[in-house]
């Protein structure tokens, strides 16, 4: 599918010797919207994405005059060729329409969730290095987040939260790198997955990047102390802000995760991760700042104490289920940061997604890999995980399903 680009019958104002004011209606198709926007052409010049053209030899640029309720949520902006804009005003051969949220889908404060369910799965493997490649009809892209649940042979995987590495429309892989493996190509015919997102269009996605030097960590001590990781790396992160870690060559059990920053200065940062200890060596790899639309930093929100922590342990097709005692008002899919949990310190660091079961204002439940919880009182936080101040203009995700929106626009052009 593609951007069909229609002219208004009737809908053209003749503005001067060969200047003209065109009507058209702009229709998404499925799931199509490519990065850096549609290309609309005109007729001498070849469009992206894009049926129909703006019909003139140039345009001097757009505007949208309305739109059905769904392309009400959404901004367009109409960005002629940068060489439009010399010392001599110039037309242009082609017009990129960007498709921006509104301030309800990437205001800052918004709690980041799930999209609808996907089909189910054929397949799960997991090679050694943690490399996860599940079989199942999808329209992922790289960089993408998803959060897994419903996997039968893959069931250490339900709860987590992995960054899409590769995808085709019948498979994606991405690194967990902390899950047992899984033999390749297991049937498993019932897990899923959803995207991680702040609102439809726009998706849980990577912003600034640090090359990784070197990396430690220290050991966890249950019960009492969770695990510490010390990554050495030029960077501008602050404390409270979230990395993905990837590419790393030689901690590779570190490939995939999450981390919540603890502290950090311009040569390293620290941070508490579900994993053992790792003996203090060069590396290589990327800590990447999470973002939403428009570069948001991923940041902190509402936080509910717990006081009582409980779970029983994951094994390779189990997964484990962490109940937590606090007075919140957590809702299904809702993503939160567990942190400074004393009898859970298995828990500390871990990123995981509330599930409807167990779920009341007084308690909550979540999947994830974990070791075992005898029932105890316990201090700590779960923090849901929320969208920042937009540093640019949000477009949405590419691969965003606009179909439902319709547009009506003017183009000025010169030329037949």
């Amino acid at each position: 599918m593609s951007l069909t680009i229609t002219p208004i019958a009737d809908c053209k104002a003749v503005l001067g010797m060969s200047q003209y004011l065109r009507g058209y209606q702009l229709q998404p198709g499925s799931a199509d919207y490519p990065s850096g926007g549609y290309v609309i052409p005109g007729s001498l010049a070849t469009g992206t994405s894009v049926t129909g053209s703006f019909e003139g030899e140039f345009a001097y640029g757009a505007w949208e005059t309305a739109s059905n309720a769904a392309g009400s949520l959404y901004g367009l902006s109409f960005i002629p060729a940068s060489g439009s804009f010399g010392t001599i005003p110039g037309p242009s051969t082609t017009l990129i329409m960007l498709v921006t949220l509104g301030p309800v889908q990437a205001a800052a404060g918004i709690p980041l969730g799930l999209s609808a369910v996907s089909a189910a799965s054929t397949k799960i493997g997991v090679t050694t290095g943690g490399l996860i490649t599940v079989t199942v009809a999808n329209t992922l892209s790289p960089g993408n987040f998803v959060y897994l649940q419903s996997f039968t042979a893959g069931g250490a995987l339900n709860g987590e939260i992995v960054q899409v590495a590769t995808a085709s429309t019948t498979q994606f892989t991405a690194y967990q790198g902390t899950q047992a493996n899984i033999a390749a190509a297991t049937a498993d015919i019932t897990g899923t997955f959803q995207l991680v997102q702040a609102a439809t269009g726009n998706l849980l996605t990577t912003g600034a990047s640090a090359t990784i030097t070197n990396l430690v960590a220290t050991a966890a001590n249950a019960g009492t102390s969770p695990s510490t990781v010390t990554v050495t790396c030029a960077n501008t992160f602050s404390a409270g802000q979230f990395v993905v870690i990837q590419g790393v060559t030689t901690a590779t059990t570190l490939n995939g995760q999450i981390l919540q920053i603890a502290t950090a200065s311009a040569s390293q940062f620290t941070a508490k991760w579900r994993g053992t200890t790792i003996a203090t060596a060069a590396d290589t790899g990327t800590a990447k700042l999470l973002v939403t639309a428009g570069g948001a930093p991923v940041t902190l929100g509402a936080t509910a104490t717990a006081t009582n922590s409980a779970a029983t342990a994951s094994s390779a097709g189990t997964a484990g289920v962490a109940t937590i005692t606090a007075t919140n008002a957590f809702v299904p899919g809702n993503i939160v940061s567990i942190q400074s949990m004393v009898l859970g310190s298995v828990l500390d660091g871990g990123i995981f997604g509330v599930i409807s079961t167990g779920l009341t204002g007084s308690a909550f439940e979540f999947n994830g890999k974990m070791a075992s919880i005898t029932s105890g009182a316990d201090t700590g936080t779960a923090t849901l995980l929320v969208t920042g101040t937009p540093t640019s203009a949000p477009t949405v995700a590419p691969g965003t399903d606009l179909s439902a929106c319709s547009w009506f626009i003017e183009i000025l052009t010169s030329g037949e």
